[in-house]
């Protein structure tokens, strides 16, 4: 449903298409995605917080059996990158041969498709990693 939805699309362009998070003003922990309650203090204050665009790979593995509207990337190999401040997040590695991944391998992230509405629906784009 909300992959039909403009107006919950448009609520996450920040965030799916730069590395911005958000940050505690009372404890200064960083998030990414943005929340709206500090899970260390229970603040429910925060400024902005833009990542840096850079990270390092925990683990990967490849997919074969992929969910609705990605069958056109299978197999696609998905990673947990752990960001310089030290935040993790899940995101798909591309542009790299699965013999080259490595633990602590750097990446950046790279502005592609995300996944399309139907044959001929709105192409939505995003966040991928790929190797530096």
């Amino acid at each position: 449903m909300h992959k039909k939805s403009p107006i919950k699309i448009w609520r996450k362009f920040n965030n799916r298409y730069r590395l911005l998070g958000n940050q505690c003003k009372k404890c200064h922990r960083k998030f990414y995605p943005p929340v709206k309650l500090c899970e260390k203090c229970q603040s429910s204050d925060f400024n902005d917080y833009e990542f840096a665009p850079k990270g390092k790979l925990i683990t990967w593995s490849k997919v074969y059996a992929c969910p609705k509207g990605y069958e056109s990337f299978v197999p696609y190999i998905i990673g947990i990158i752990e960001l310089e401040e030290g935040e993790r997040i899940t995101s798909q590695i591309v542009d790299i041969d699965e013999s080259e991944l490595t633990y602590g391998l750097e990446l950046v992230p790279i502005f592609r498709k995300i996944y399309q509405n139907g044959t001929a629906g709105i192409i939505h784009y995003g966040l991928k990693f790929r190797k530096i």
